[in-house]
């Protein structure tokens, strides 16, 4: 018949009894209970460790051999996970690298200013151009030139001067297009700018050149340098 371990009551109960006899026994006495406590306190805790709880979380020790297969096994992870990282860096660097090449085409019959971003037009302007029609041919023909230019300068204007409507013709900017190609220097001065005369966007009302309200040529500047394109059309 197979005997049943003792209760943990039992032991607690036990406890109790030798330490109620042990604060009256003599120095002896204390002496052999305190060797008893401890053959007990050892009892109670290989009976706890016996029990299920406790050998169902205990942390069992490997072999040489299933140490070997862990290590193994640990180093086949961290280079899987070496390789995804690679792939995904490759993924990375693949992805094409957006760049943004700005241009202006300049609609003389619309009295508009499209800027593009890689030929494609992210946004529009009202302007005024040169008050008689055609092609200019000679300064002071108040005529606005068709042909495709690029930016020579950008120039702050805001203390210019124009015979024609005096300081702050030009707004805070002049954009200078390099006409030369088309004019053989026979004239010059052409260029994208702002205006103090706002009443006059969207008419052909200029000397020449093309002109915007004064917050359009502070936002233009942003996008154009030095060789940018402008391309003007009827």
């Amino acid at each position: 018949m197979k005997k049943s371990k003792p209760n943990i009551f039992v032991y607690m109960l036990a406890y109790l009894a030798i330490l109620m006899r042990w604060m009256r026994r003599s120095t002896l006495g204390k002496v052999v209970t305190a060797g008893l406590l401890i053959v007990l306190v050892s009892g109670t805790y290989n009976h706890l460790s016996a029990a299920p709880f406790f050998a169902d979380n205990a942390q069992p020790k490997l072999t040489e051999t299933e140490k070997v297969e862990l290590k193994g096994k640990e180093e086949v992870a961290k280079k899987a996970e070496a390789q995804k990282k690679e792939v995904e860096e490759a993924k990375v660097a693949a992805q094409p690298v957006t760049s943004h090449t700005y241009s202006l085409v300049v609609t003389k019959s619309a009295y508009r200013i499209s800027l593009l971003d890689n030929g494609t037009p992210i946004k529009e302007y009202n302007c005024a151009v040169g008050r008689n029609p055609g092609q200019k041919t000679k300064t002071g023909d108040a005529r606005t030139p068709v042909g495709t230019f690029k930016v020579e300068s950008i120039n702050p204007s805001s203390d210019w001067v124009s015979d024609e409507d005096g300081k702050g013709a030009y707004g805070p900017w002049f954009i200078t297009l390099d006409t030369r190609e088309l004019s053989k220097g026979e004239w010059n001065g052409i260029g994208i700018s702002g205006t103090n005369k706002p009443e006059g966007l969207g008419r052909a009302s200029s000397a020449g050149s093309v002109r915007v309200r004064n917050s359009d040529i502070e936002e233009i500047k942003k996008f154009v340098k030095v060789g940018t394109v402008v391309t003007i059309k009827e």
